[in-house]
């Protein structure tokens, strides 16, 4: 029997598969060069990630929740996904989003978000960094850079975090390893 973490997972990964093109990379109008936007991207996942959900599943899907004056949570975190059971600290997983082209100083500050929280409190069971437009090949050339670079940040702990990539529409993202 699937865990939890591994249905919620699931659905996440099977969601990926379904955000279409215009969602993916926004064409924008006087301009033939498409564009990557995270929350149309976000909205786009969150719509088909949600619509796995059943009524009886015990926790929640919840997309940009403000945990600014949470009385547990410190800082004014905001992450793109939380799954969770709203008014418990019963909490199953984070989920930070970027698309391919982001600089890597965002990057660096997700990395510091999904790690305070995988620390008491809120403790979140599993953190994952979904990157999407990007191939494997892509990630493991920037996972080296980012490695090199969180070196001397101490509130990063990528072993508490996962990567999930996402390269292209129609696709299903796919776990990837830290190099």
């Amino acid at each position: 029997m699937p865990s939890n973490l591994d249905t919620v997972t699931e659905w996440l990964c099977d969601a990926t598969s379904e955000v279409g093109a215009s969602y993916f990379q926004l064409p924008v109008a006087g301009q033939e060069e498409l564009e990557y936007r995270e929350r149309v991207y976000c909205y786009e996942l969150y719509h088909h990630w949600r619509s796995r959900w059943p009524n009886n599943f015990p926790y929640s899907l919840g997309g940009e929740v403000d945990k600014t004056g949470h009385p547990l949570i410190r800082g004014n975190e905001k992450p793109d996904f939380l799954v969770h059971i709203p008014g418990q600290m019963t909490n199953l997983l984070v989920v930070e989003v970027k698309p391919a082209n982001a600089e890597i100083d965002r990057l660096v500050a997700d990395l510091k978000k999904l790690t305070r929280f995988r620390r008491p409190p809120p403790a979140y069971d599993a953190a994952y960094l979904l990157i999407y437009g990007m191939t494997l090949a892509v990630w493991t050339r920037l996972a080296t850079r980012l490695r090199q670079r969180i070196a001397a940040e101490p509130e990063i702990d990528s072993s508490v975090i996962s990567c999930l990539i996402h390269p292209a529409t129609g696709e299903r993202a796919a776990f990837a390893k830290w190099p």
